[in-house]
C-alpha cells in the first residue's frame, strides 16, 4: 500500500455538515495512529480542568481519572488490559482510565455514567482545542484493571482514553490498521424530530 500523508486522513476524516458547529467538534475524530511525543503538564492540567468544571446532575460530579504517560509501568498495565482489537493504542503518550462514582452520602447516583461521559467529552473538546486527539476504548479487563492499578472499590473503570498528538502517518507500519484509518467518517441523517 502506497504511503498515505496525515494530512490526506485529515482531508478524508473532514464531517459532511448540514449546520455549522463549533470547530473542535468538525476537526475532532479518533485517530488510532498517535504521535510519541509527551503532552506537557499545562496539557493535561488543561484537559482535567474542563472535566473539573463539566456540570452534573446535583452537582455530584461523580468521575474521577487515572491518568499515567507512556513508558510507565501504570501503562504497561493498563495495556495488559486492553483488547487485542485495540493494539493500536501503544502509540498513544498517555491513557486515561475514567471511573464513575455509583453512590455517595446522599445515596445511588442515578446518572453517572451519564455524567462520566458529560466529563469525558469535555476533556476530549478541550483536548481538540489544544490540537491533541483522543479516541475512547471500551474493551478492556475491568476487573484486571481495578487490581492492577489498586483502584477504589467505589471508583468503576468505564473508558480508557488514549490521547495524544495526531501521528505521522506515513510512518504507519499496519497496513490493515491504515485501511480503517481510511474509512469516511459517516454518521447517521435521521435523528432528531421536532414534536
Amino acid at each position: 500500500m502506497k504511503k498515505i500523508t496525515t494530512k490526506k486522513i485529515l482531508e478524508i476524516k473532514k464531517p459532511n455538515l448540514r449546520a455549522p458547529i463549533l470547530k473542535e467538534l468538525r476537526l475532532r475524530f479518533s485517530p488510532r495512529f498517535f504521535n510519541s511525543k509527551r503532552l506537557s503538564d499545562k496539557i493535561l492540567r488543561s484537559i482535567f480542568e474542563a472535566a473539573r468544571w463539566t456540570p452534573s446532575g446535583y452537582n455530584n460530579q461523580p468521575w474521577y481519572f487515572y491518568w499515567s504517560p507512556n513508558g510507565s509501568n501504570a501503562y504497561k498495565n493498563i495495556k495488559s488490559c486492553l483488547s487485542e482489537k485495540n493494539d493500536w493504542a501503544k502509540t498513544a503518550p498517555v491513557f486515561i482510565v475514567a471511573c464513575y462514582i455509583d453512590k455517595n452520602e446522599r445515596g445511588i447516583i442515578r446518572y453517572a455514567q451519564y455524567d462520566l461521559g458529560a466529563a469525558v467529552i469535555s476533556m476530549i473538546i478541550q483536548a481538540q482545542s489544544l490540537g491533541i486527539y483522543a479516541r475512547q476504548m471500551g474493551l478492556f479487563d475491568q476487573i484486571k484493571l481495578q487490581k492492577l492499578l489498586r483502584i477504589p472499590k467505589k471508583y468503576t473503570p468505564y473508558i480508557v482514553v488514549a490521547m495524544g498528538k495526531i501521528g505521522d502517518y506515513t510512518k504507519i507500519d499496519d497496513e490493515e490498521l491504515l485501511k480503517r484509518e481510511l474509512n469516511k467518517r459517516e454518521r447517521k441523517t435521521d435523528m432528531a424530530k421536532k414534536i
